[in-house]
């Protein structure tokens, strides 16, 4: 078994997982690695992950996931997620294992939305808003405060060169409906892939 590739050095803000792995990913196109961003979600927005660093005992239920997949020159499937409590990177067949269930009630299933590394690079943008909450009173104008659930990064929101809007986070890439990128797979597709 070879080595995967190591990690480069980008920054990691706590539950901004989409941006985390946009700059992982940025760094791993420009070393030329084959790789492709991976999006968790289901139509409900509520997906049944285990052996995440938000609740070591049980199942963390996310609205949407990501994480980055390479395939090595050697050809191996490895996962780099920064939520995870397994190695990083982490085999994928094992990653998948220890990460999602077969038997999990329907609500809970997982989709996975591949996106080509490079796609995702030019294509993907946030403004951040769906991280914004109402933070206290209605004023004259019926408006409340907004804050953020979790301090976004210091960095800039991220805008691929190519995106067409601000906020194409949940419609393009997050929602498991639209196929304006990559592909969409259940758990079996992707353990199938694991396996090639």
């Amino acid at each position: 078994m070879h080595n995967p590739p190591s990690t480069p050095d980008t920054v990691h803000t706590p539950f901004y997982c989409e941006e985390n792995i946009y700059l992982l990913c940025e760094a791993f196109v420009l070393q030329q690695e084959e790789v492709s961003a991976v999006f968790i979600s289901n139509e409900q927005k509520t997906v049944a992950l285990w052996n995440q660093k938000l609740n070591d005992e049980s199942v963390v239920v996310w609205d949407y996931h990501v994480f980055l997949l390479l395939r090595s020159r050697g050809q191996q499937h490895w996962i780099y997620d920064f939520d995870s409590r397994l190695p990083f990177p982490c085999l994928m067949r094992d990653y998948l294992r220890h990460t999602f269930k077969e038997n999990v009630a329907e609500p809970y299933r997982s989709l996975f939305r591949i996106v080509p590394g490079s796609t995702f690079v030019e294509h993907f943008a946030s403004d951040r808003s769906h991280m914004l909450v109402e933070a206290g009173e209605y004023d004259a104008q019926n408006v409340a405060p907004k804050r953020y659930r979790s301090p976004p990064p210091s960095h800039p929101p991220i805008r691929g060169r190519n995106a067409t809007t601000g906020n194409n986070l949940m419609e393009s890439f997050v929602g498991m409906a639209s196929s304006a990128f990559g592909k969409v797979l259940d758990l079996q597709g992707v353990v199938r892939l694991a396996e090639e």
